[in-house]
């Protein structure tokens, strides 16, 4: 058998030599670099301590909580308008290859992936949570079949001999679990110079609108505002938008986390800390395979080849 493969390789045109080794030397690079990111996501989580959303470190950290929708409109899943936290899409289309053996091969046309931001909530508080930029491992992930470039229902209404078109919708939801490790940093929510003057206009506006404006602040009874009396409303306006923003200090921090700007990794979970060193081991198993057999194969081929 072993001569038979030396003979195959002997006799390959040299083109069809060459692409081995490139394919085999990549299938080693590749299998270094994912062994590479897998270890280092492993330490990264085990090293990395648990922290509590009101006391966080400010930088990189760890959190553990539920997830929880933001107040206003719900967010939902683009192809089963299923109420979430966050989405993945991709609908992917049949097509033939053409040649002499015609195959089929399925070609992503469209996919898109939410940006909107959701709520971790553990004992101690709130952190909002970007999704932009992070790896997501969901708790739900549906893939159907259908006739139409855009499905007409959701997974339950796929044709049982499949369609020209699938569709896979990956999602996390409302009271899922979450194992969030990226970015972390406090916010403060105090007005700003910009927002006071816009307050203290609204503000100007609405007591203009009152039929008692008037008689509020024409001290001189004169019937119209003097440039003097319209000073003592705007006045008037900035103390109690001052007093407002005073007021709301005592719930002035933001807290957020996101994608770390040093290029660390940033992953949200649904597994809990233990099943994702367990996921990224197994990773980095297959990684170092990969980078061993690639590697002997390209030696072999370049030694067999080159031994002429």
């Amino acid at each position: 058998m072993e001569q038979s493969l030396v003979e195959s390789i002997n006799n390959m045109a040299t083109d069809d030599f060459w692409l081995s080794v490139v394919v085999a030397s990549l299938l080693c690079l590749g299998g270094f670099w994912w062994w590479f990111r897998s270890i280092k996501r492993v330490r990264l989580i085990e090293d990395t301590p648990t922290s509590k959303c009101r006391s966080a470190a400010q930088g990189y950290c760890e959190l553990i909580g539920i997830q929880k929708l933001m107040p206003g409109d719900p967010i939902k899943a683009p192809l089963t308008g299923t109420t979430c936290t966050w989405w993945s899409y991709s609908i992917e289309e049949k097509r033939h290859t053409g040649g002499k053996n015609n195959r089929t091969k399925w070609v992503t046309v469209e996919s898109e992936t939410s940006h909107s931001i959701f709520l971790i909530k553990d004992d101690t508080g709130e952190a909002v949570i970007d999704p932009e930029g992070a790896e997501v491992i969901p708790s739900a992930t549906d893939t159907w079949h259908g006739s139409s470039r855009f499905p007409s229902g959701g997974p339950k209404t796929s044709s049982f001999f499949g369609g020209r078109y699938r569709y896979t919708e990956k999602r996390m939801h409302e009271k899922d679990m979450l194992y969030a490790i990226g970015h972390f940093q406090t916010q403060s929510k105090m007005h700003t110079a910009m927002d006071r003057r816009n307050e203290t206009a609204a503000l100007l506006a609405e007591w203009k609108r009152d039929p008692h404006f008037m008689k509020q602040f024409d001290s001189d009874r004169d019937g119209e505002i003097s440039i003097e009396e319209w000073q003592g409303a705007r006045d008037k306006a900035m103390k109690i938008v001052a007093e407002r923003a005073r007021e709301s200090a005592l719930d002035s921090e933001l807290h957020l986390m996101l994608r770390p700007p040093d290029g660390r990794p940033f992953i949200l979970s649904v597994l809990p800390e233990s099943e994702m060193t367990k996921r990224f081991r197994w990773h980095a198993i297959g990684g170092l395979a990969g980078f061993f057999l690639g590697g002997a194969a390209a030696v072999f081929l370049l030694t067999t080849r080159l031994a002429l």
